[in-house]
């Protein structure tokens, strides 16, 4: 059963390869507990019964939202999500880009804690080349950064770091296999 529910937007399609990895790499933690759905078909109310969530997001052109992302971004206000943990993961591109390097994941961090959520999977700014992002919290960017442009060999390293970082912050309880507990008895 799903216990982390995911949203993304995805214009061309990397978003949302980079959301199935994700899910994929959490399979290997326990099968099928990601939850997977585009934001532009989800309502407040799917992602309100969640309360380990992981949004994953583009920033387009200069810092903007992506297209579903800004659509829904208002409903954002209806959403209380007091108590939630929440995972980013941005896409971008650091060097044509290189002011706004994932905007819309510091835009979109800002609007989680404004409507009371927890962010978690903070992820080190080392490795990458950028003037400046709204992403950025010191040493570290408001979730997971990727850039499928210039930095694609990198991505599957990054996705596994990231979701056994944020496995450890959701710290969901899992039932032990049934092998191990035969094993003990």
């Amino acid at each position: 059963m799903a216990k982390i529910g995911l949203f993304y937007g995805s214009n061309d399609g990397h978003t949302e390869d980079v959301a199935n990895r994700i899910k994929a790499a959490f399979d290997v933690y326990e099968q099928d507990i990601v939850s997977v759905a585009n934001i532009a078909h989800t309502s407040v109310e799917d992602i309100s019964h969640w309360d380990n969530l992981i949004f994953g997001i583009p920033t387009w052109n200069v810092g903007l939202l992506q297209d579903d992302w800004d659509i829904f971004f208002p409903n954002m206000d209806n959403l209380d999500l007091t108590g939630k943990k929440v995972a980013i993961f941005g896409l971008g591109d650091q060097y044509d880009y290189s002011s706004t390097y994932l905007d819309a994941v510091g835009t979109l961090a800002e609007k989680v804690v404004e409507r009371g959520g927890d962010i978690i999977g903070l992820w080190p700014v080392k490795g990458y080349e950028f003037d400046d992002s709204l992403a950025r919290y010191g040493e570290y960017f408001l979730g997971l950064a990727l850039d499928e442009d210039r930095q694609p060999d990198l991505t599957d390293v990054r996705i596994k770091a990231w979701v056994g970082q944020v496995w450890e912050e959701f710290n969901i309880p899992t039932v032990e296999p049934i092998q191990e507990n035969i094993s003990s008895l």
